[in-house]
């Protein structure tokens, strides 16, 4: 099938001064709170700032070679934890106070590339990392939601829970072969056929959920490209387009009712792109 056109129009430039410059994480949590994290680029530290004023709240110094992946979950009466992905597993903390909480069954499974947060249907907050396999532990507790999930021939390097209407709809992670495979979060099924096209190792993955109802999964590998497909259909969308920067990180978010990526990579830049399908 003809890929769908993508409009890929870079809105603004912005100078930072640092490599991979768009690495905040916001969560909200279920009493309005709105939790603003950030990490700095080898992974080491995080920090939570006040959204008002700008002020730190607290730093915590996390495990000395962890990497990029981070996510928070905030489950109703949970407040909002933050797990970070590294060579020992997965560390999680108090995303409020920045106090490390108990995680055994985290820190157990050897080294985890990258990690996100998503909900189940039934509405159970859950953490899902990327290793030897998809991992998958409950949030609020830390424990394993069922057996890892098996079928990448390789490393998987990355991972995300894509939203849908009622919850998250499905896992996608990819690997190092350039393979991204999908599951049902719930039962650890597969979804359909494996989505191919770049043949070099995934180095990220996110997803956006779009204001027409649809949802989008983004991509960058190894050559630095960005790759985007139809969630559920596993489909292409738009063609492959080059970064122009080493090792770039991507975020995603709906501005005013737009659909937009942040990308940003060893160059001290951030790009803001339209992302929105052409209609």
């Amino acid at each position: 099938m003809k890929p769908q056109p993508i409009r890929t129009s870079q809105i603004q430039v912005i100078r930072t001064g640092r490599a991979h410059g768009a690495w905040p994480l916001l969560a909200e949590t279920a009493d309005g709170q709105l939790v603003v994290l950030s990490s700095s680029h080898g992974g080491d530290r995080c920090y939570r700032w006040d959204p008002e004023t700008g002020r730190e709240m607290w730093s915590a110094e996390l495990y000395a070679d962890g990497g990029p992946g981070k996510a928070v979950a905030c489950p109703p009466g949970g407040g909002a934890v933050l797990a970070s992905a590294n060579e020992e597993g997965v560390e999680r903390l108090d995303a409020l106070t920045g106090e490390e909480l108990s995680s055994p069954y985290m820190e157990e499974v050897s080294t985890v590339w990258d990690v996100d947060a998503g909900v189940l249907p039934g509405g159970r907050h859950f953490f899902v990392g990327a290793g030897s396999d998809v991992f998958r532990w409950d949030a609020v507790s830390g424990d394993p939601l069922g057996a890892p999930l098996t079928g990448h021939r390789g490393l998987v390097m990355a991972v995300t829970a894509v939203p849908g209407r009622n919850g998250t709809a499905l896992i996608a992670a990819g690997d190092e072969n350039g393979v991204i495979l999908r599951w049902d979060p719930k039962t650890g099924d597969r979804i359909g056929n494996p989505i191919t096209g770049s043949r070099a190792r995934i180095m990220q993955i996110t997803s956006l959920f779009l204001p027409t109802g649809s949802t989008l999964v983004f991509a960058t590998d190894f050559d630095s490209t960005l790759w985007r497909w139809d969630a559920s259909t596993g489909e292409s969308v738009g063609e492959p387009m080059s970064l122009g920067s080493e090792y770039p990180i991507v975020a995603s978010a709906v501005v005013d009712g737009g659909a937009r990526l942040f990308t940003s990579g060893t160059d001290n830049m951030v790009r803001e792109w339209d992302a929105a399908p052409a209609s």
